[in-house]
């Protein structure tokens, strides 16, 4: 098959999976990057498959936002904390992890230690669910958003959230960090901390984690070119069309899948790509 209409599928698939799940945009652009182009530069992959991650949020955030599906002011505080991490992360990738025969293995633990996780928290909520049958809850979108006395509260489908405000600060600016020295967005860890750390719903948190993806994003990228990295703008404008091409069916997707499926797809995803890059 001929290498543009590859890179064009795999943006495609790209898309549908980070727009559904809010994760793995990231992952999955690097892989195709590495594997099915061969960029062996790995300063040139980070900004690359950041880059690609902040297209596809463009195409699919308004759409959450307007069905209700996004948190802003919670998106707000862990990009506030996204800034600094990004900076410093980007920072220090570009000098001490420029080598693929490093970076492979090492994201790929990553990966691998995020999936784990996933499926634990994901098993753990089905085992719990046989024994305790919840009563059936209108689904009303976000509402009765608030912040007093140091906490945002909300809701959302007959759940009651309280978020103390510097919690999601900090773990910003860790994830961010995390997230610009692999050069991915950042979702594969904001998701699972949405919905294992704070009990999120799936169904909410792919927007609410695209606020701190694109903004944290952003700052990587800028520093990462600043640093002297390199992009292929023509691969990359190949794979930013199948990869918005694909986002924009990623909000129906999600409203339609149940939440474990979400789950363990997230967990799937991550964890086919951390073997791939540990095994080389």
């Amino acid at each position: 098959m001929d290498l543009t209409v590859s890179l064009l599928l795999w943006g495609v698939l790209v898309g549908v999976v980070f727009s559904v799940i809010g994760a793995a945009g990231g992952i999955l652009a690097s892989f195709g990057l590495i594997t099915l182009v061969g960029v062996s530069d790995p300063n040139a992959v980070k900004p690359m498959a950041q880059m690609m991650t902040l297209s596809m949020v463009t195409v699919f955030l308004p759409a959450y936002i307007k069905r209700a599906s996004c948190v802003i002011q919670l998106g707000l505080l862990l990009a506030l904390g996204s800034v600094v991490g990004a900076w410093l992360g980007s920072t220090f990738s570009s000098h001490y992890l420029s080598d693929m025969s490093v970076f492979r293995p090492l994201f790929g633990v990553l990966a691998l230690l995020i999936a784990a996780q996933v499926f634990w928290k994901t098993f753990t909520e089905i085992n719990a669910a046989r024994v305790t049958i919840a009563p059936p809850v209108t689904n009303t979108g976000v509402h009765s958003i608030k912040v007093t006395k140091g906490h945002l509260l909300f809701a959302h489908a007959g759940k009651s959230f309280d978020i103390a405000i510097g919690y999601p600060v900090l773990a910003g600016l860790l994830i961010a960090m995390v997230a610009a020295i692999f050069g991915v967005g950042g979702g594969f860890l904001l998701v699972p901390f949405m919905v294992s750390m704070l009990g999120m719903p799936m169904h909410i948190v792919p927007a609410t984690a695209a606020i701190p993806i694109f903004i944290g994003g952003s700052v990587s990228i800028a520093n990462y070119l600043q640093l002297g990295a390199q992009p292929d703008y023509g691969i990359l404008g190949v794979l930013v069309i199948g990869g918005m091409l694909g986002a924009l069916a990623g909000p129906k997707l999600n409203g339609l899948c149940k939440e474990r499926w979400l789950k363990l797809g997230l967990g799937s995803v991550v964890s086919l790509i951390g073997v791939r890059y540990v095994l080389g």
